[in-house]
């Protein structure tokens, strides 16, 4: 998909969930980021973030986990209306849905099951298989190391490698038949180079998540969660390679080609993403618009 395709311009209408936020300044929507209340306290109406956006036609007395405070009001909704001048004129306004629970995208490893299918007998858990990796991360022999499911009791560690020599010399002896090895499309200099690349605009592009992610053939590829595409956004992502960046806008056009994840990537082959949240996102801070 073409990332221009994401840009929020005057007319669009947009569906979004978050938090909406009355204060002194005015009417605001961000979306919700991973902060709790400092020490575990009281829930308080707080400042803005950097990204939020005004909004106005919202509904504040129809909030759910409504907070007020000295005339500030803070609560959830799923809202939709019309993006223009920068911000959202909402016209119908519905209770936020369910938080989906996580389920484990990765089922079937790339590599061609051995005779008689992958061994039974692994137990469930985050660290079922036992191994040791050495410098491979380090080295970047290994680009992504993705723990696959074919079923409850079976597992198999996929290895995206830009040496496939070094991972097998490693891991082979340790897990045997457990171990697939494929080419990595990227190697880990290149996905660092635009992670160091999206940390330097984190602010200027509202980031408030970014980091690899695994598609569902155990290939790495960067991922940024942003508050909405700008253009000069989707320049930067269509001048890239073929896959190896997804950019995930919290604001985004409705349009029939947007994908289940949410995630958007240009004409890469289709691939399931990790849900939630992963290890090694880094979050925005909070503070003012």
């Amino acid at each position: 998909m073409d990332f221009d395709a994401l840009v929020l311009r005057d007319g669009d209408r947009v569906t979004a969930t978050g938090l909406l936020v009355r204060n002194d300044q005015g009417d605001w929507l961000e979306p919700h980021l991973p902060m709790a209340p400092p020490g575990g306290g009281e829930r308080r109406v707080g400042s803005v973030w950097r990204g939020a956006v005004r909004i106005t036609g919202a509904d504040f007395t129809a909030l759910a986990n409504r907070v007020e405070q000295h005339g500030a009001v803070e609560g959830s909704a799923t809202v939709t209306g019309v993006w223009s001048g920068d911000q959202l004129r909402v016209d119908q306004q519905t209770p936020p849905p369910p938080r989906a629970a996580w389920v484990h995208p990765w089922v079937i490893p790339p590599c061609p099951s051995p005779p008689g299918g992958w061994p039974p007998g692994v137990p469930w858990g985050d660290m079922p298989l036992k191994y040791d990796l050495g410098d491979l991360r380090d080295t970047g022999a290994a680009v992504a190391v993705t723990l696959f499911r074919p079923s409850e009791d079976r597992a198999v560690l996929v290895v995206a490698a830009s040496d496939q020599a070094a991972v097998e010399a490693r891991l082979r002896p340790q897990l045997g038949v457990l171990l697939c090895v494929v080419p990595s499309r990227w190697t880990k200099a290149q996905l660092d180079e635009i992670r160091d690349y999206l940390w330097e605009r984190r602010e200027q592009w509202q980031l408030f998540g970014w980091g690899p992610h695994h598609t569902a053939d155990g290939q790495a590829r960067m991922t940024a969660r942003l508050a909405r595409v700008q253009p000069e956004i989707a320049a930067w992502a269509n001048s890239l390679p073929d896959g190896i960046v997804a950019l995930d806008p919290w604001l985004a056009p409705q349009q029939p080609t947007a994908s289940l994840s949410g995630l958007f990537q240009r004409s890469a082959p289709p691939a399931a993403t990790q849900v939630g949240r992963p290890a090694g996102l880094s979050a925005g801070d909070r503070g003012g618009p």
